[in-house]
């Protein structure tokens, strides 16, 4: 890479802080509590509130967030968990944390996400859960995979750890089927270090999660007064963590409206590009992307350009059927194959200009 290029580097992703999150951290440390405490049940109840559900149990990630709902939907030994082949590999992951097998079945074409008809065909005497994963702020067909789930007496739990904020059909990604999982991981809208939650509407369901995220604790107080109703694990969630969340919800909308008006920008810049296209646009009533993807054809070329012009990237997450844990054919999987041979995340950061756009789309367009 060039002195030049390294010198007007254009990031794939930054984290945006501040004083308000340094601000924010600062009163918890003075507050001398930074373990799980009142701080996590405001960030709780923000994210219920965004969410359009009554609950919310924060968590050390979505990987832990999706682990206890698919316990307390009663996934263990034996079960079979339907999973999207594209994603990242931490959705299977947590089916294996819960004690279940993964069934991986191919995606829809157009927006990425599990495709129902492939799930319909793959339910079999031991499933007892579809997983699905609402990719970079793309819901499913929540209406059939609903109904495919209720009539086979089967639970719905959602990965929306890309979607926090984006609407479907009037509903926040996260609000269908059983439980939605965030995630506050590095490379996410709202950022804490690490950090998941799970939501929903279940008053019941909501109690298993809480039982399962802290030993079974049932109240708030000294452990040693503490009943434990049920096992459980220690999940639970610093409050010095979720204040670094909750200051950058503050700029919820700021954010959202950013995220809307860079895919804008690529969009109206690469529009004259035949070798650059994009996944199915965003529905009207309120998707949003959390990172700006591209369907290239030669991707290979695309990336060594945008490398060599300083400008970062990251490429669609490799199949998880060719992921050494969850191995298998290709013939089962073509549309997954298809997108991660051809998909790319453009730089997505909230920091990301207008004139740092056109410069992506510069390289782009003459790769």
């Amino acid at each position: 890479m060039s002195m030049d290029a390294s010198a007007s580097r254009i990031p794939w992703w930054e984290p945006k802080l501040g004083d308000p999150v340094k601000n924010a951290v600062i009163d918890v440390i003075d507050s001398a509590y930074i373990n799980d405490g009142p701080v996590t049940r405001a960030l709780e109840k923000r994210v219920a509130e965004l969410a359009g559900v009554r609950f919310c149990v924060a968590t050390p990630s979505c990987t832990s967030a999706l682990t206890i709902c698919l316990i307390a939907a009663g996934v263990g030994p034996g079960d079979e968990v339907i999973v999207p082949d594209v994603t990242f590999i931490a959705t299977a992951n947590a089916v294996k944390l819960a004690g279940g097998e993964v069934k991986l079945v191919d995606v829809d074409p157009g927006n990425l996400t599990i495709s129902p008809d492939r799930v319909a065909e793959a339910i079999g005497p031991a499933t007892r859960a579809v997983l699905t994963v609402d990719f970079n702020g793309r819901g499913a067909d929540y209406r059939r995979l609903e109904e495919i789930c209720t009539s086979h007496n089967i639970s719905l739990i959602c990965d929306s750890a890309e979607a926090l904020g984006s609407v479907l059909n009037g509903r926040p990604l996260g609000s269908y089927g059983q439980a939605g999982c965030f995630s506050f991981s590095g490379n996410k809208m709202f950022f804490g270090g690490q950090g998941g939650a799970a939501v929903t509407d279940d008053e019941v369901f909501y109690q298993r999660l809480r039982d399962l995220r802290d030993h079974g604790k049932r109240d708030f107080g000294p452990m040693a007064d503490t009943l434990h109703a049920n096992v459980g694990f220690n999940f639970k969630y610093p409050n010095v963590n979720a204040a670094i969340i909750l200051a950058q919800l503050a700029e919820f909308d700021a954010r959202m409206a950013h995220a809307k008006i860079r895919d804008v920008w690529y969009q109206e810049l690469l529009s004259d590009c035949n070798e650059v296209t994009f996944p199915a646009a965003r529905l009207a009533d309120g998707e949003v992307g959390l990172w700006a993807d591209a369907y290239v054809e030669d991707k290979r070329a695309m990336m060594d350009r945008l490398d060599a012009a300083g400008i970062e990237f990251r490429q669609f997450f490799m199949p998880l059927h060719r992921q050494a844990p969850y191995l298998q054919d290709d013939d089962a999987f073509p549309n997954a194959i298809r997108a991660w041979e051809r998909g790319l995340w453009l730089p997505s950061a909230l920091s990301l200009t207008r004139a740092q756009a056109e410069r992506v789309a510069s390289i782009c367009r003459h790769y």
